[in-house]
């Protein structure tokens, strides 16, 4: 873990620690590494970005100095409260989409989004930090050690299968976080590291029961497949639409057909179900009455065609057959005599 120090002038410096078994080439390498991404975060500007402030190596390590923050991370926060409600989980969402969509555009991938690296400020802000420190220090550690790349749990499938890694693993990552907020849990919780890497790789995420409209989201952000998850951009149409609902429009059974944007289940493939973006065709906007209003003309509709049918029925009938056929006379035939 990295060594931090605290500075009354409003900033950290925090000693990227590198392990001192490695092989000193690789070791010269991963320390170049680390001070080349170190110094593209310290580009990146963005209120929910820890803000970087120089980057130095002395005594033959890594020093970055980096903006203090005050508040709780978020695992902290879900332990003292318990899981948060979704509106704010979305709102906390967004901020974190905007941050990587920011770090992302500048080739930055954080690599190790999780509750414990999300700090969120008494006034509200949400921050995103350690950028540039467990990038290079997890990332080089699974080829070199054999270390997990990143923190159990929140590590996307394909980095755990081939060791790839995009922007839309740091969004399975977020997906990850936001499910543990949400939820008080973590989305494939087990009793041993082993049994939660297995999860990750063969299973779906644990089912939610406290997510509500925040359910189509998490499961488009946890997909096994990158190819299948949202964008960034697609993830802040839908978290808004989920973040801005009224207060007491939260329902117990999502209609997916409500968010602006939701995910469907299209394909289901080796166990796994494939989740893809599919915006509802637009709706006329209908008040909180609208619903009680159709419910009432249903009902009385209702009645009408009961009243309504069998008179039509009997009116019909007696148009085609107005009157019972006669009942056939009896002839008798006579033959003329003669």
């Amino acid at each position: 873990m990295p060594r931090t120090s605290c500075c009354a002038a409003g900033w950290r410096s925090s000693e990227v620690r590198v392990s001192p078994d490695l092989d000193p080439d690789l070791r010269e390498e991963l320390l170049r590494r680390t001070m080349r991404e170190a110094r593209i975060c310290a580009g990146l500007s963005h209120p929910s970005i820890v803000t970087v402030h120089d980057v130095v190596r002395e005594a033959d390590r890594p020093w970055i100095v980096m903006e203090l923050l005050r508040g709780r991370a978020l695992d902290r926060m879900v332990e003292e409260e318990g899981p948060l409600p979704p509106r704010r989980v979305a709102e906390i969402g967004r901020r974190l989409v905007a941050a990587l969509e920011a770090a992302h555009a500048t080739g930055v991938l954080h690599r190790d989004v999780k509750p414990g690296n999300v700090l969120v400020l008494p006034d509200g802000r949400v921050v995103l930090t350690d950028f540039g420190i467990a990038v290079s220090d997890t990332e080089e550690s699974l080829t070199l050690t054999g270390r997990l790349p990143g923190s159990s749990g929140y590590v996307a499938p394909e980095r755990l299968r081939d060791g790839t890694v995009t922007a839309a693993s740091d969004l399975w990552s977020l997906g990850a976080t936001l499910y543990f907020a949400v939820e008080g849990r973590a989305a494939f919780e087990r009793a041993s590291q082993a049994e939660r890497l297995t999860a990750a790789l063969e299973e779906q995420p644990d089912p939610m029961r406290l997510a509500g409209p925040l359910r189509p989201v998490l499961n488009g952000m946890l997909q096994y497949d990158p190819r299948h998850r949202p964008s960034g951009r697609e993830l802040d149409v839908a978290l808004a639409s989920v973040a801005d609902a009224p207060q007491d429009s939260t329902p117990t059974r999502l209609d997916v057909s409500e968010l602006k944007g939701a995910w469907r289940e299209v394909t289901p493939a080796r166990g796994r179900g494939t989740m893809a973006w599919a915006p509802p065709a637009p709706t006329a906007e209908v008040g909180g009455d609208g619903r009680w209003w159709r419910l009432a003309v249903s009902v009385v509709a209702g009645i009408i065609t009961l009243i309504v049918a069998p008179l039509l029925v009997e009116y019909l009938s007696s148009l085609l057959f107005p009157d019972d056929p006669p009942e056939p006379s009896q002839v008798t035939a006579t033959q003329d005599a003669g």
